[in-house]
């Protein structure tokens, strides 16, 4: 699989995945969403809080590099 890196954040002494560094905007796709609260987040910026369940994806922004370094090649033919 390919990879992307993603800055970790502390806030409130929990880890963040920073997507903002990545792009403005991003679309997330999810069998079930809800929002949990308001949340007060760093600097006490207001934002909604989101859990997502199961099958879980995230499109990625054009101009985000893909590190594909470690990906291992294709073995064999699939079947057909």
């Amino acid at each position: 699989m390919a990879g992307i890196w993603v800055p970790i954040r502390i806030v409130n002494g929990e880890r963040w995945g920073n997507l903002a560094a990545l792009s403005f905007r991003h679309e997330i796709c999810a069998e079930e969403y809800s929002i949990q609260q308001q949340y007060s987040f760093a600097g006490q910026h207001r934002v909604r809080l989101f859990k997502l369940k199961k099958n879980v994806h995230w499109r990625i922004p054009q101009g985000v590099d893909l590190n594909i370094s470690e990906v291992p090649p294709a073995s064999g033919l699939r079947r057909k």
